[in-house]
C-alpha cells in the first residue's frame, strides 16, 4: 500500500524532474537550480569529477537489496567508487547531471530517497550504529531516527531553514552517532521506568566548532517530534538570515546566551504541545508501533571457531557480542571510507546469507554487519578477506577517517585523501607499535569546513594552503589533539602549535602514537593523556616526528 509519505515523494520527485530539464534546456540559472539540486543532495564539484550524489541513510542502516542497487548505481553512474561519510551517508562522484534522474527513481523504487541530502534543510539524522543490538543499552533509537527523517522529508519547515540543521540519536556509551556535535543531539534515558531523552542544542564544528549545550535533562520519548518541531519553528523564525556565515544555530545561542535561548525554546516547546501535542504523539507512536527491525537468518551458537592468527585479530578488534546471546556484530574496515561496487555487492551478499540483511554505515566511515552466528563468523571473514576488505583495527589509528577532499570537493584546498592513505601506510609499517595503544581515532579534513569532523577526533588534522618564500601555495595542515565524543566526555581537540607540510603530517603523526604508547598510564584514554601532558610538548613531540621526516624513505621531505 502506497503511504501519503510515499505518494508526497513521488509527487516532488516528479516536480525536481521538471525544474531538472528547464536548468538543461537553459530555462534556469544556475543560481536558481542551485537549490534545487541541493535538496536532493546534488553537488556540482570539480570540472573533472562532474557531480557528487549524495545518498541520505537515516541513522546509517539499510538492507542487502538497497545495497545492491547502490552497488550497481555506483558501477553504472560513478566508476564503481563509493565513499561512506562521516555522517552515515554514501556519495557518488562523476555523475552525469542527464543521468540523475535515473538515479534518484531507481533508489525510490528500493526505499530511498535523497531529498534532504544537503541544503538548507533537516540533513541525514545520524543513529547510533549499535541500535538495538549493544549489550546494555536503555532502548532502540532506530525507531525514533526513522520517525523523525520521515516527518521532515515533506514538512513545510524544511529547505527554508536559516541554514543546514543536523539531528543526532545517541544510545551507546561510545555515543557513535556523535550528538555533541549537531544542533541537535538526543541521548537514550529512562526516567521511573519512562523512556526519553537528553536533550542537547546548539553544537557544530566548522571554522568555529562549539559543543552542544543541555537543554532538557529529560524528555519523554513520545514527546521527540515535539521538541524538534518546536527548535525548527522557533530557530526559523529568529535566526540570521542576511549574513550566511552566521546562520547556524551555535551563532543564535552565542548571540542570546544560554538563559535566553532555552527560556525561547521551553516557551515554544509548550505552545507546539498545546497546538499540535497530541497529533505529534500520535504520529510518533504510530510510527514507531509499525517499525520493524531485521531478524537474523540462522539460529544463535557462540562457539567460535579457533583458526589462523589473522581471524583471530580481526575477532579481538572488529567484532563484538550483541546483547542476544550467540549473535555478533562485525566492522568492516573501509580505509578512508571507500568501498566499490564489487565489495558492496558481496557485502550484501553477506548481509543477506549470513546475518539478518541488513548493513549500517557509521560515522567513522566503516560498516556493520550485525546478527551473525557465531558459528558463521569464520566464513564471513573469510569472503571479506577475499574481498580485499578483512582488515583487523577497526578504530585502531591505522582506521583513519578523512573527507573526499580536493579530488572531489570544489571548497577542500588539500588532498586529504592522499595524506590520510599516507598516515595509513606509514602507521602499518609500524602496525605492532600502532595495535598497542587501541582505540585511537585520526581524522582529517581537506579543509576548514571539518567534514572529516577533526575538531573531535583524538588527532584532528585540517588542510590549508600556505604561500612559500617563492611564492607557490603549498598544502600545510594544522592539527588538532584530544578530541572527544560521548554526553559528558566531549570535548573539542587543543590545537597544536604551528603547521605541518603535507610531507610531514605522517611522521609527526607516528611521532605522537609512538609517544603515547611509551608514556600514557594504565587505561588512561588519548584525551586523558592529551591533558596531562600538555599541548606544549605534544606539539615538540610532533615537530621531532618532522624532522625525521623521510628518514626511512617511506615520506618525502617537506620543501620549505
Amino acid at each position: 500500500m502506497c503511504t501519503d509519505t510515499e505518494r508526497g515523494l513521488r509527487l516532488a520527485l516528479c516536480a525536481h524532474a521538471e525544474r531538472l530539464d528547464a536548468y538543461r534546456q537553459g530555462q534556469l540559472t544556475a543560481d536558481d537550480f542551485r537549490r534545487a539540486r541541493l535538496s536532493y543532495g546534488l553537488y556540482y564539484q570539480l570540472a573533472h569529477t562532474s557531480y557528487m550524489q549524495r545518498i541520505k541513510l537515516p541513522g546509517g542502516a539499510f538492507t542487502a537489496a538497497q545495497a545492491h542497487e547502490i552497488a550497481d548505481i555506483a558501477d553504472e553512474y560513478a566508476r564503481g567508487r563509493m565513499h561512506v561519510t562521516t555522517r552515515q551517508n554514501v556519495q557518488l562522484h562523476w555523475v552525469d547531471l542527464s543521468k540523475a534522474m535515473e538515479v534518484y527513481s531507481r533508489l525510490h523504487r528500493v526505499g530511498i530517497t535523497t531529498r534532504g541530502a544537503a541544503g538548507d534543510a533537516v540533513r541525514n539524522i545520524t543513529g547510533c550504529s549499535h541500535a538495538g543490538i549493544w549489550p546494555g543499552e536503555l532502548f532502540d533509537v532506530k525507531p525514533y531516527v526513522a520517525a523523525t527523517d520521515a516527518h521532515f522529508l515533506l514538512h513545510p519547515l524544511n529547505f527554508n531553514l536559516p541554514h543546514k540543521f543536523k539531528v543526532a540519536f545517541a544510545s551507546c556509551p561510545a555515543d557513535c552517532a556523535r550528538g555533541r556535535i549537531n544542533d541537535l543531539g538526543f541521548f537514550a534515558r529512562r526516567r521511573e521506568g519512562r523512556d526519553g531523552f537528553s536533550v542537547y542544542v546548539a553544537g557544530g564544528l566548522g571554522a568555529q566548532p562549539f559543543l552542544a549545550r543541555p537543554l532538557c535533562e529529560f524528555v519523554p520519548a513520545e514527546d521527540t517530534l515535539i521538541i524538534v518541531e518546536a527548535l525548527l519553528g522557533w530557530w526559523s523564525r529568529s535566526g540570521e538570515r542576511a549574513n550566511r556565515k552566521k546562520a547556524r544555530l551555535k551563532y543564535l545561542f552565542q548571540r542570546l546566551g544560554a538563559e535566553r535561548f532555552a527560556a525561547a525554546v521551553h516557551k515554544e516547546y509548550a505552545a507546539m504541545d498545546a497546538e499540535k501535542g497530541t497529533a505529534l504523539r500520535a504520529e510518533l507512536t504510530d510510527a514507531v508501533g509499525a517499525f520493524r527491525s531485521s531478524r537474523p537468518r540462522h539460529l544463535p551458537s557462540s562457539r567460535l571457531h579457533n583458526g589462523e592468527p589473522d581471524f583471530a585479530r580481526w575477532l579481538r578488534t572488529n567484532v563484538f557480542q550483541q546483547k542476544q546471546a550467540g549473535y555478533y556484530a562485525a566492522t568492516i574496515l573501509l580505509p578512508m571510507g571507500e568501498i566499490s561496487g564489487e565489495q558492496l555487492r558481496g557485502v550484501a551478499t553477506l548481509a543477506a546469507e549470513f546475518g539478518s540483511g541488513e548493513l549500517r554505515a557509521t560515522t567513522d566511515q566503516n560498516l556493520i554487519l550485525p546478527w551473525i552466528s557465531g558459528a558463521r563468523l569464520q566464513k564471513v571473514y573469510r569472503q571479506l578477506d577475499a574481498l580485499e576488505i578483512g582488515d583487523a583495527g577497526a578504530l585502531a589509528a591505522t582506521d583513519v577517517v578523512c573527507c573526499p577532499g580536493a579530488d572531489f570537493c570544489s571548497l577542500a584546498v588539500t588532498r586529504s585523501l592522499e595524506v590520510a592513505t599516507a598516515i595509513r601506510t606509514h602507521l602499518l609499517a609500524r602496525e605492532v607499535r600502532a595495535a598497542e595503544v587501541g582505540v585511537l581515532r585520526i581524522r582529517v579534513s581537506g579543509c576548514p569546513n571539518a567534514c572529516g569532523q577533526h575538531h573531535a577526533a583524538d588527532i584532528g588534522l585540517a588542510g590549508l594552503s600556505v604561500k612559500g618564500p617563492d611564492g607557490h601555495a603549498r598544502p600545510h595542515y594544522l592539527m588538532w589533539l584530544g578530541g572527544r565524543a560521548g554526553e559528558d566526555t566531549a570535548a573539542i581537540g587543543k590545537r597544536l602549535s604551528g603547521r605541518f607540510c603535507e610531507a610531514e603530517v605522517p611522521a609527526a603523526v607516528a611521532a605522537l602514537v609512538e609517544y603515547y604508547r611509551c608514556e600514557r598510564r594504565a587505561n588512561e584514554c588519548f584525551g586523558e593523556f592529551v591533558r596531562r601532558i600538555g599541548v606544549a610538548r605534544l606539539s615538540e613531540v610532533a615537530r621531532s616526528g618532522e624532522d625525521r621526516a623521510g628518514d626511512d624513505g617511506k615520506v618525502a621531505s617537506c620543501s620549505r
